[in-house]
């Protein structure tokens, strides 16, 4: 049996971007108004095809039983099937999360759980309903060697590295991503740095001095990011997210619950965090975030980070939204990197770091494209392929 919401369903550009934005307003809102009614079947396909994607298929479930939306039977089951899939893989992943947490612990080896698991365990009334793709854990570089000895008791296989972290696999591949069996990965971070346009930005330091052991999932500890820590990194990400478009859903409702928990003094913490350079990462996301959801942000913060963007990144954030930024967008991305450096550069030097790094990545960022290739002593001759692949994409899109 096919799994549903594979496909992209049929439908018109003007129809995805409707859907896309009126889940955007509609899910993380008070289900006194329900701008579904009028749905038929087309919209609800594309509906479920985008919750899919976007890690909202326990969230679309449950407004869609709280507002009674009318939904076609075949549709509303797969959604309720893929739901009980992805809160069943939830918990399989934070009880691996713990495993692996307990395996470090043993070993002296200290492991910082980040995002989608700490947002599920903490954050989350009930954590099965955040979808878990991956677990995020950060360590020190030099425990990496070790930490990957223990993965590999565990049952884990090397899949690929990048110059901020290694991945690891455990499981089989299933159709369905979702999948409570689909392969469990996890990225072993030993740097935290988000690249933007070669433009980067690291809170590997910050979040080793903001983490603390806390309650986390089935009477276990672990160590787990401070709110502003958390809000700061999971801002980072989820703006270089939006930016390459691939915003999602589930980053609306993952922000607005760490604001809806910080407190005055937190706030204070997260504004001190955030460098004047900083703020062209982070305001993005909770401005976005903003426009489909309520944030209790104190005002002179927000003002703050707002003054310290780059007018072109203002205007992007104004002029777009949603389906604008995510797989809805039918555009091509291929041209997106010079795009984003115009609107993150602050400086004729972030133009050339740019332009330097676009040309010519660190060594492991090559490794999705020639994974055996950096593996070589040969790596360089990546910077051929890539380059000369550009050039014939740009002159088959000029001709």
């Amino acid at each position: 049996m096919t799994t549903p919401f594979l496909v992209k369903p049929a439908g018109s550009d003007r129809q995805f971007s409707a859907v896309t934005d009126t889940l955007a307003f509609w899910l993380p809102s008070e289900v006194d108004a329900v701008p579904v009614d009028g749905w038929k079947n087309g919209e609800w396909q594309i509906a479920g095809w985008v919750a899919y994607w976007q890690n909202a298929i326990p969230w679309l479930a449950e407004r869609i039983r709280q507002s009674k939306a009318f939904v076609p039977d075949d549709i509303a089951r797969a959604i309720n099937s893929i739901e009980a899939d992805s809160r069943e893989r939830t918990r399989r992943m934070l009880d691996n999360a713990v495993e692996f947490g307990q395996a470090l612990k043993s070993e002296d080896i200290q492991v910082i759980l980040l995002k989608g698991a700490v947002l599920a365990a903490a954050y989350y009334p009930d954590p099965s309903s955040r979808p878990l793709a991956d677990l995020d854990v950060l360590i020190r570089k030099q425990d990496l060697r070790r930490a990957v000895e223990i993965l590999g008791e565990l049952g884990y296989r090397f899949y690929s590295r990048s110059a901020e972290d290694e991945v690891f696999l455990r499981g089989q591949r299933k159709e369905n991503i979702w999948a409570a069996d689909n392969v469990h990965p996890v990225e072993v971070h030993y740097t935290l740095r988000e690249e933007y346009a070669g433009i980067g930005y690291n809170l590997a330091q910050e979040m080793w001095a903001n983490s603390r052991l806390e309650p986390f999932w089935r009477d276990h500890e672990a160590l787990l990011p401070r709110p502003a820590a958390l809000l700061h990194h999971v801002c980072a990400h989820a703006t270089s997210d939006w930016l390459i478009q691939r915003g999602r859903l589930m980053q609306i409702d993952d922000i607005r619950k760490i604001c809806a928990k910080m407190d005055e003094t937190e706030w204070g913490q997260f504004a001190d965090s955030v460098p004047p350079t900083g703020a062209r990462f982070v305001y993005p996301a909770l401005a976005f975030t903003a426009r489909y959801a309520h944030l209790n942000i104190p005002a002179p913060i927000i003002d703050t980070l707002r003054a310290s963007c780059p007018a072109k990144l203002l205007e992007w954030i104004e002029s777009t939204g949603l389906s604008d930024n995510s797989e809805t967008n039918p555009g091509d991305r291929s041209a997106l990197g010079l795009a984003v450096a115009q609107r993150l550069s602050n400086s004729p030097y972030d133009r050339a770091h740019f332009w330097m790094r676009s040309l010519f990545p660190r060594r492991w960022n090559l490794s999705k494209r020639y994974p055996r290739l950096v593996e070589t002593p040969f790596w360089m001759t990546g910077y051929v392929l890539l380059n000369a692949d550009r050039l014939v994409h740009i002159v088959r899109r000029r001709l």
